[in-house]
């Protein structure tokens, strides 16, 4: 972390969004880590560049623009398409001191993790989170802020996919896809709210989403979680950027991609018990399997939804449950069930 800069450098086009984050505690210091993470954007209204993903969909997969999804259409891939912005310096005040993140990266991203005392943390944290504000110039009248929520070491957490386990999607079929991630309102799965809110109210669970959308669509995410009632979560994405190799992480399956955000989330808080909750449409069940077998001692279940009528004794499952030895895949299609299932 740099000396702290007067102010944050952010032009009048440009925005800048911070993404939900988790504090935890170093064990060998005692201190709060604090990670910050935003990305700094202009909003870009190409019509060539929304005009392509257009003829794209409705040339190969058959999938109109009409004025009933438009508006979902355009939201949504000027998102995608939207100018990263390198270099910026962000400052913020945290805590009664000011602190200067790293500059942004090519992607528009930037992060950085502060350090602080666990009795400042007590004065300035509130009911488990603490807040930011960014530091602007005085010509410039917007304000940005951002939380971090403080997860203490012990307790029971649930890392949760998103697409088909708490969003309906269809990524099993590829218009499905498309068209649920471009042309219609986001749609919440019936129940899921609803039982991840009773986990945090009666068990204290801590929610973390792990998905592989890309970063660019967290602000229509995180819209559906907040007008859905879901509790407070971090989110973990995919970087994908238009303009150089990572746009292949666009395409990249949760088997590349998930393991490593899980094990990050598993790293940051090693006395921390996990559900996993997935569906059955990818790779949730093999990528949760694997990371059971390098983490028996913290992951003390699995839920799949299943979207793809499995069994409890087809090969798949079999397999998995072999390779895992100690827990078992639980499936299920209605929620409801959830709340009859044993936690370990």
């Amino acid at each position: 972390m740099s000396a702290p800069h007067t102010f944050s450098n952010l032009k009048r086009d440009e925005n800048l969004v911070f993404f939900h984050t988790d504090g935890y505690l170093d064990s060998q210091t005692q201190q709060w880590v604090i990670p910050i993470h935003g990305w700094v954007y202009e909003p870009e209204r190409s019509r060539l560049r929304a005009g392509l993903f257009e003829s794209i969909l409705e040339e190969k997969f058959d999938l109109p623009i009409t004025e009933e999804n438009r508006p979902f259409f355009h939201e949504r891939v000027n998102l995608l398409i939207a100018d990263n912005e390198r270099g910026k310096r962000i400052t913020i005040e945290l805590a009664g001191q000011r602190y200067t993140l790293p500059k942004s990266l090519p992607n528009g991203h930037f992060k950085g993790a502060i350090t602080i005392d666990a009795n400042i943390i007590q004065t300035y944290s509130h009911k488990g989170f603490i807040d930011f504000n960014v530091i602007m110039p005085t010509s410039d009248s917007r304000q940005f802020s951002g939380r971090v929520r403080l997860i203490e070491p012990e307790g029971l957490s649930i890392i949760s996919d998103i697409d088909d386990t708490i969003k309906m999607t269809g990524v099993t079929n590829k218009t499905s896809l498309l068209s649920a991630t471009f042309l219609q309102p986001f749609q919440a799965i019936d129940g899921m709210n609803s039982w991840y809110q009773y986990m945090a109210k009666n068990l204290g669970t801590t929610l973390h989403f792990v998905s592989s959308s890309p970063w660019q669509l967290y602000s229509p995410l995180l819209s559906l979680c907040e007008e859905n009632d879901f509790p407070w979560a971090s989110f973990s994405l995919k970087s994908v950027r238009f303009r150089d190799k990572t746009l292949t992480n666009l395409f990249k399956t949760g088997l590349e991609t998930k393991p490593a955000q899980i094990s990050e989330i598993l790293e940051q808080f090693p006395n921390r018990k996990f559900i996993l909750v997935g569906d059955s449409g990818e790779q949730d069940p093999e990528v949760y399997a694997n990371i059971q077998a390098r983490y028996p001692r913290q992951i003390q279940a699995i839920y799949i939804r299943n979207i793809t009528n499995e069994s409890d004794n087809n090969t798949r499952i079999n397999q998995l449950n072999t390779q895992m030895k100690t827990i078992s895949i639980q499936l299920f299609t209605n929620p409801n069930t959830l709340y009859t299932k044993g936690i370990k």
